[in-house]
């Protein structure tokens, strides 16, 4: 009986080391299939606002494509034990907890919009963020080179595609919206804002900040990252979108990348040299395309649209700066009306407003803050906004930490998977995937042998 006990693989044991290698394979392989998953979720992320745009019967369907991808990672990463349980999950899992609670409440009084429309809430405030978490679990940083460097491949096309789409009539075929009675967003003297292979133009506006600051790192590393038969057309692709795209979303998002680099060259004077040149280069990309006649068109109406929408909204201050803090405010005006329990999960959606009035509105607030609080009351809701805040603080002060040993791509990342944590509107799909996105490759560029470094 001892001795049955006792028999188990030792090294000294026959087999024991093909069983540990056999071990080893298939986590490996378990690690390997994640990640070719959130490859896929990329490639989804891309090209799905295309399909669901030029192939009509496929925009329903595809409007939550990645969802069960998502729960397949999740599984499997979980399976290869690289789901993190971490202090930046458990409050999660807390969260996840009270917010199931309270969508039974609120069906079960009659709150909201049903079952559908509560699961759909739940889907959009808390299905993807956990994939910020398993994607640097499973990601090194040669995979964040790596995307990064698709990225700037599809930077170029993609901007010849958003050249065409401004060219073209607003009811031309390429400028089709995922609704048939919807259109692209307006932009100035007959044109609209170039969404390229997205659903909208705020797709475009997340996917060229995330080119810009691979495109910045490429010219500010000291050593070759990609090549630059590669590097300089997307620069070129970079900046010929920022006007003709209509988003300040974009400009000012491409602006703090920019910043952030600045800040790097303070932090750093040793690397100071790199970021002027870097600058330099940038501005010479710039007016090399001021001498052509249709970038000075652009431009022109860039800021024709730029001082339209200011003196609309008050001014610089309300245009730009109530922008931003204004959302803040509104999720404290909005407390009277919300209740203790909110106006029903999922009602704050543009998916659940169409199950419940057949049209996409916005049924309770446009921005991020008041939405999250009036559907789910100012409990919960302000606990969901404060944990968003809270891991990008923790984000920001681990990149701010590595930018100071001069590790410069986390440093970049985080000036764009920042306001997306604290401010994204996560109703609209793409939006939600390009903030889980850009945190979980900031988390991956950051140094895995320094616990301060990651959350």
């Amino acid at each position: 009986m001892l001795n049955r006990h006792l028999a188990v693989d030792t090294p000294t044991t026959p087999g024991y080391f093909q069983s540990s290698a056999w071990h080893v394979s298939a986590a490996d392989e378990g690690v390997t299939a994640v990640r070719r998953m959130i490859w896929l979720y990329f490639w989804l992320l891309i090209f799905e606002g295309a399909l669901r745009k030029w192939i009509p019967p496929l925009s329903i369907p595809l409007l939550v494509v990645r969802d069960p991808l998502v729960l397949l990672i999740y599984f499997q990463a979980a399976r290869c034990r690289r789901f993190p349980i971490n202090a930046a999950m458990l409050p999660y899992f807390f969260l996840l907890t009270f917010f199931i609670l309270l969508a039974v409440v609120q069906i079960t009084a009659g709150i909201g919009g049903g079952p559908l429309v509560a699961a759909y809430g739940l889907r959009t405030d808390l299905l993807h963020l956990p994939l910020i978490f398993v994607l640097p679990e499973v990601f090194s940083y040669a995979d964040v080179l790596k995307l990064g460097k698709w990225i700037l491949i599809l930077s170029i096309p993609m901007a010849g595609l958003m050249v065409l789409q401004y060219m073209s009539p607003p009811d031309s075929w390429i400028n089709a919206a995922t609704a048939a009675d919807a259109k692209q967003i307006a932009f100035v003297e007959g044109k609209i804002r170039p969404a390229g292979t997205f659903s909208f133009v705020t797709g475009a506006a997340h996917f060229y900040i995330l080119a810009a600051a691979f495109v910045i790192y490429a010219l500010a590393e000291k050593r070759s990252v990609y090549s630059r038969w590669l590097v300089w057309p997307a620069l070129f692709s970079v900046a010929i979108v920022q006007p003709i795209s209509g988003s300040r979303t974009l400009v000012l998002g491409c602006g703090l990348i920019a910043v952030g680099a600045i800040a790097f060259g303070i932090v750093n004077p040793q690397r100071a040299h790199r970021i002027f040149a870097m600058a330099v280069l940038i501005g010479a990309a710039v007016a090399a395309l001021s001498l052509t006649s249709f970038f000075q068109e652009a431009t022109g109406a860039f800021m024709t649209r730029w001082d339209t929408a200011n003196a609309a909204t008050g001014g610089v201050n309300r245009g730009l700066v109530w922008r931003f803090f204004g959302a803040f405010l509104d999720s404290f005006e909005v407390l009277p009306a919300a209740g203790f329990f909110g106006k029903g999960l999922g009602m704050g959606t543009g998916a659940g407003s169409t199950m419940m009035t057949g049209a996409s509105q916005f049924l309770l607030a446009e921005n991020e803050w008041p939405r999250v609080v009036l559907e789910s009351g100012p409990f919960l809701g302000f606990s969901f906004l404060a944990y968003r805040v809270w891991i990008a603080a923790k984000m920001a002060f681990a990149a701010a930490a590595g930018a100071r040993r001069q590790q410069l791509l986390a440093w970049l990342l985080v000036w764009h998977a920042c306001p997306s944590l604290v401010t994204e509107q996560l109703s609209q799909p793409t939006n939600l995937g390009f903030m889980v996105l850009a945190g979980g490759l900031c988390l991956a560029a950051m140094p895995r042998n320094r616990s301060d470094a990651r959350i």
